[in-house]
Order: structure tokens, then sequence, then C-alpha cells
């Protein structure tokens, strides 16, 4: 697609530069700018949810934690008790066992 200068010596240039700004011109770089800004919101969207879940599931996680160790203090804290009571239940029955006269 060569488009030769009105002097048609043979010297043909490629494109001819047009100075004019036509309608047309306008409204692609107007629609240009718009598909960008549209890209550019929608991506930064989906990497906002990105951040969002990556962030929950921080939370998630240190919160599970959190449980776990609060799980494994209760179940100290009742293996203790449960100790204590059948130390105490231990030596209940060992002090009822004499007054009874050794029978069950």
């Amino acid at each position: 697609m060569k488009e030769e200068t009105e002097n048609g010596n043979g010297n043909g240039r490629l494109f001819r530069f047009n100075r004019e700004i036509t309608l047309g011109n306008l409204l692609q770089l107007g629609s240009f700018v718009v598909a960008l800004v549209a890209m550019w919101t929608s991506m930064d969207k989906r990497l906002t949810a990105v951040e969002l879940r990556e962030t929950f599931a921080a939370e998630e996680r240190r919160d599970l934690k959190k449980s776990l160790a609060t799980l494994v203090d209760n179940q100290a804290v009742l293996a203790r008790t449960v100790d204590r009571m059948s130390v105490v239940l231990d030596g209940h029955t060992r002090e009822a066992r004499p007054q009874n006269g050794g029978v069950k």
C-alpha cells in the first residue's frame, strides 16, 4: 500500500502525514482511553479481591492457631482436674473402708 507524493517523481513515501485532526481521530482516542480505564478498574478489583482472600486466609489461620492453643490449654486443665478428683476420690474411698469394717 504505497502512497506516492503528488509530484509523481518516483520517490514514494509509505505514509502521508495529514495534519488535520478529525472527529474520527478524537473518537478513536476517547474510546482507547475509556478501554484503558475500564481495564484498569477491573484489574484493580481483581487484585483487591485476591488480596482480601489472602488476608482472610491469614486471619483464619491465626484464629485456628488461637483455637487450637485454647483447646490444648483446656485439655491440660481438664486432665489436672481429673487427676485431682481421682486423688480425692481415692482418699475418700480409703477413709470409708476402715469405717465400714473393710467390707465393700
